[in-house]
């Protein structure tokens, strides 16, 4: 419990927000899973939500390795939290928490240095957390956990430039965190921290707007964080912090509403608060914020089942999981330490330590470039 209210007192005071809580803040391996490719050039992308920074990286194909670029980080807004970037490669999109806004980068395809757009900001809601692309480039949304909606944009092809949807935003649970969009472009899952569920909705191909199902939610573990759905869209995951599991769920192609698995979760270490998979929808990961650690799993029909080993050591307070585009590396935000754990990943799902990339102060979200394989 201690450790559970060390880590949720520090986002909650990171961010200024989730006002909610501060009554309770007191005092070997196996082979590769392919050759190496040494030649694709791909960038890396990490919010510091106290510098006030995005921290860029080139991404060595071969090794995993993150090269800051020069320069090596770029100003934000205050407290950025999440970071996405376009199906393309083209646009980055940072949420900041503190200023209510989303700010809005033009990818350099060659060096992957960011340059603001203009304007360099669009207003949110308050309290943006994670924010998220559509798979088409056409549509972003972002959580916003102090006014419990999520925020709608447009996407200029053109020039990367958000513009709100009408209306702007869509109500959703108390306390919204995580986002995720499925690989159809039909549906969002919205995480509801403070009343355990995830809101769902369909998504107007049109316009980028979206409509809650019938029902809206549905119900979580405790302190739902982060969500994410598999590449084949039959199947959505959710890190409970609280509940020190992974909820699973099977998706109605249709509807998008989300049926509970059978078994319903699976354990997980201390505060899990994120979960991704490998492109291939094989083997899955969550950042376990209270262990210092990555639960890893091998997938079947939806369901969950540990790897052996069952877990990796990551740095202090891990946060966010991401596998990159291409499958073969994993890498991990350490909030407490400043870095960010490199991982290969082998055939059987497990990981390999490839050691780690210094970040600014206190990272949260880290986002890549590159293609599906």
């Amino acid at each position: 419990m201690e450790e559970y209210m060390r880590a949720t007192c520090l986002r909650a005071a990171v961010l200024g927000f989730l006002t909610v809580l501060s009554s309770s803040c007191g005092g070997g391996s196996s082979a590769p899973t392919s050759k190496p490719s040494c030649t694709a050039t791909t960038f890396a992308y990490v919010t510091n939500s106290l510098d006030n920074t995005v921290s860029t990286y080139t991404v060595n194909s071969c090794t995993g390795n993150l090269t800051p670029t020069t320069p090596d980080t770029i100003p934000t807004g205050n407290a950025p939290y999440g970071v996405a970037v376009d199906p393309s490669g083209r646009f980055a999109y940072v949420s900041n928490g503190d200023d209510t806004t989303l700010s809005m980068f033009t990818i350099n395809s060659s060096t992957g240095k960011l340059t603001p757009n203009t304007p360099a900001t669009i207003a949110a809601g308050n309290g943006p957390l994670y924010v998220v692309v559509d798979p088409s480039g056409k549509f972003v949304y972002a959580a916003n956990s102090a006014d419990n909606t999520v925020s709608m944009y447009t996407i200029n092809s053109s020039t990367g430039n958000l513009t709100p949807t009408t209306p702007a935003t869509v109500a959703t649970g108390i306390s919204p965190i995580g986002v995720a969009v499925d690989p159809s472009g039909k549906f969002v899952y919205a995480t509801n921290f403070t009343d355990d569920t995830v809101s769902m909705y369909t998504i107007n191909s049109s316009t980028g707007a979206l409509t809650p199902t019938t029902p809206a939610t549905v119900a979580t573990g405790i302190n739902p964080d982060g969500v994410t759905v598999d590449p084949s869209g039959k199947f959505a995951y959710v890190s409970n912090g609280k509940g020190f599991t992974v909820s699973m769920y099977t998706i109605n192609s249709s509807t998008g509403i989300l049926t509970p698995n059978t078994p319903a979760v699976v354990a997980t270490g201390s505060l899990p608060a994120s979960v991704a998979l490998d492109p291939s929808g094989k083997f899955a990961y969550v950042a376990n914020g209270g262990n210092d650690n990555v639960s890893m799993y091998a997938v079947n029909s939806g369901i969950l089942t540990p790897n052996t080993p069952a877990t990796i050591a990551a740095g202090g307070n891990p946060d966010l999981v991401a596998v990159d585009p291409s499958g073969k590396f994993v890498y991990v935000t350490n909030g407490n330490d400043n870095t960010v754990s490199i991982y290969t990943r082998n055939s059987d799902g497990t990981l390999t330590s490839a050691g780690t990339a210094a970040t600014g102060n206190s990272p949260i979200s880290i986002a890549l470039t590159g293609t599906t394989q």
